[in-house]
């Protein structure tokens, strides 16, 4: 069996019941698959999750991160779950425990957040952060094809847009592994446990709002990133059904209701062609696809951008 070493801050009755959860899964896991190579991981339950992640990845094991900016902004600052696996180290998952499952806690919720970053462990053994490395490369062009034709509106410089720009292909990168470790856990039997994860994760959906005229109005107080925010939000919340509707589980209407929050027109059009494709990607093997994915996100997201330049002119 997968030796576990657990790191949970969260003690009393609480603790035990989250540790007995991922225990569940591992022993469920184990059932199912033998992974060569992956026989010790630790495991990291914290309400430190900044400072555990820059502990995890940062000092000791000298992690070499190329979109180092972005990248380091989205690891360090957003209070992340995550796995990480380097060559010749013990793997790492790590589970912010600020997040509201843990509050009661809501033990299927938390058994499907595992699963999912146990899935993206075995990704990586099978070589998806390579290929996805790969992709970003080939799309380069993309990006710097759509600025070279760019026409400058405050606050759409074409530094501005670029650091937009590579924010968006960059989590578009992060949403394709996030549909390929969450397809591997149902391909394992983890239906329910993803369910009531993404359940409790939309549930304070509808509470966000995002309408064209408050849009307009922070970009012209040059609010960072509010309309990647709009943009990348909506991809991200409705991704969360996609799995689901892959293997035909009725529950994915549910989801795709939750998912439901006020945006603007634009950005729904030229977003929901990508979901479409996104449900037709079956592998991490599937280069055409994802790259596919990687394009049409940012050729969508300019098309976004040059409608709201029109309205700042």
């Amino acid at each position: 069996m997968l030796k576990i070493i657990k790191h949970i801050e969260i003690k009393d009755k609480k603790g035990r019941i989250i540790s007995e959860a991922i225990s569940d899964i591992i022993k469920e896991f184990d059932k199912r698959a033998h992974v060569r190579g992956l026989e010790k991981l630790d495991v990291y339950i914290t309400k430190s999750p900044v400072r555990v992640c820059r502990q995890i990845l940062l000092p000791r094991r000298k992690l070499k991160i190329k979109r180092h900016g972005e990248m380091r902004e989205w690891i360090c600052g957003a209070r992340p779950n995550f796995s990480y696996w380097e060559k010749g180290r013990t793997p790492v998952i790590m589970l912010n425990a600020n997040e509201k499952i843990f509050a009661k806690p809501n033990l299927p919720a938390i058994k499907g957040l595992f699963s999912h970053e146990l899935m993206h462990l075995l990704n990586k053994l099978d070589g998806i952060e390579n290929i996805l490395e790969e992709e970003l490369e080939k799309v380069s062009d993309k990006m710097f094809s759509l600025l070279d034709k760019h026409k400058e509106v405050k606050p759409f410089t074409i530094e501005r847009l670029m650091v937009s720009m590579i924010r968006v292909n960059t989590t578009s990168s992060l949403l394709i592994k996030d549909i390929l470790a969450n397809t591997r856990a149902m391909s394992f039997g983890f239906d329910e446990e993803l369910y009531q994860n993404y359940k409790a994760i939309l549930s304070d959906t509808r509470k966000l709002k995002y309408t064209e005229s408050s849009i307009l109005k922070a970009l012209k107080e040059d609010k960072k990133h509010v309309l990647d925010d709009a943009f990348l939000i909506y991809l991200g919340l409705n991704a969360t059904w996609i799995p689901l509707k892959m293997f035909q589980n009725k529950r994915w209407k549910e989801l795709h209701k939750l998912a439901k929050f006020q945006i603007p027109t634009v950005i729904k059009e030229n977003s929901d062609h990508i979901l479409e494709t996104i449900l037709s990607l079956r592998s991490s093997k599937d280069r055409k696809t994802i790259n596919k994915i990687l394009i049409d996100t940012l050729e969508s997201y300019y098309k976004v951008v040059k409608h709201f330049c029109k309205k700042l002119r």
